[in-house]
């Protein structure tokens, strides 16, 4: 471990300060950088080691809450300190997890159904240091295209080696001619991409019930109402556990503090709302360690309580891995 003296300290102030009379001998000028680096961090979780995989991001107009008023919403970024425009920027972020002789994502981005600012998931990936074939299990908490996108590119498989696990009533609800029927205007492509899903992988969809673990050390955590079969994971490996919920808390900035707000992307809002409310009092009384696709980046964090409603305390940048 290194160690930082009073010595060394001392040292370096008198030198700064002996620098900081000398003229300045030149003026840097360089254009501004674009963009940020590839974004992934890892982070150990028990026997694993977690990757969070960032895809990019969207916008949410405000318009599209539910259940809680516009100035309520503005009043809440204003207080985050976040723009004050009339959308919430949030990101996307999938999951890998090494386990040393298995290698598992927990969903897989946006590919290029939400425009230029997402789809970056395969370049994360990749900057992580992994390729689609090493992937041996592939997690879906539900079918909304930022979670499924990159599975499928022009009609085939992206992970050639993998097994897509997903809950029944997600899968059928998604896959089904009938709902995509009765579904509003700008979900209805969303069925067709789960509906290429579905022919892409064929046999290499496992389509589950119940809570039993999927896949060792994978319990499924039914989270019903942003979609109809939308579901968590957690992750029991050594002596901690991560629990993965997916998008049924999603805006920091609005939802720990009111959780009854929702959105119009919820398929069954009510019942979301019930979920979340149970999630949150859940996560916060056992102290879980918790990420989310939504979430700020990197995601991971712990809920507590505050009165009658929640606190987000992200998870202390990690510098071993």
């Amino acid at each position: 471990m290194v160690q930082i003296t009073r010595r060394q300290v001392l040292g370096s102030a008198a030198a700064a300060a002996s620098a900081a009379v000398l003229p300045a001998t030149a003026s840097a000028k360089a254009p501004l950088a674009v963009g940020q680096a590839p974004g992934f961090y890892r982070r150990k979780v028990g026997d694993a080691q977690v990757t969070a995989l960032l895809d990019g991001y969207i916008d949410v107009a405000h318009g599209f809450w539910v259940g809680i008023e516009t100035a309520t919403v503005e009043d809440l970024v204003a207080k985050a300190g976040l723009p004050a425009n009339d959308t919430i920027r949030i990101g996307i972020t999938s999951y890998l997890i090494n386990k040393g002789d298995r290698l598992i994502l927990v969903d897989t981005g946006s590919a290029d159904f939400f425009g230029p600012t997402a789809g970056k998931f395969l370049s994360a990936l990749a900057a992580a240091g992994y390729t689609p074939d090493q992937v041996d299990d592939i997690l879906i908490t539900h079918m909304h295209p930022d979670h499924t996108g990159a599975l499928v590119e022009n009609g085939a498989v992206v992970f050639p080696n993998a097994q897509i696990h997903i809950g029944g009533i997600e899968f059928d609800y998604w896959t089904s001619t009938t709902e995509q029927s009765n579904a509003p205007d700008f979900a209805k492509p969303w069925f067709d991409a789960a509906i290429g899903v579905k022919k892409a992988y064929g046999d290499q969809i496992n389509v589950f019930t119940g809570t039993a673990e999927v896949i060792p050390g994978f319990t499924p955590v039914p989270l019903y109402g942003h979609t109809p079969g939308h579901t968590g994971y957690r992750l029991s490996t050594g002596d901690e556990d991560l629990l993965i919920w997916g998008d049924a808390c999603g805006v920091a900035s609005v939802q720990f503090e009111h959780p009854e707000a929702g959105l119009a992307f919820d398929v069954d809002g009510a019942t979301g709302k019930v979920t979340r409310a149970n999630l949150l009092d859940m996560a916060a009384g056992e102290g879980v360690l918790v990420a989310s696709a939504h979430l700020p980046f990197p995601t991971f964090g712990r809920v507590h309580r505050a009165g009658d409603a929640y606190d987000w305390q992200p998870d202390e940048y990690r510098f071993e891995v």
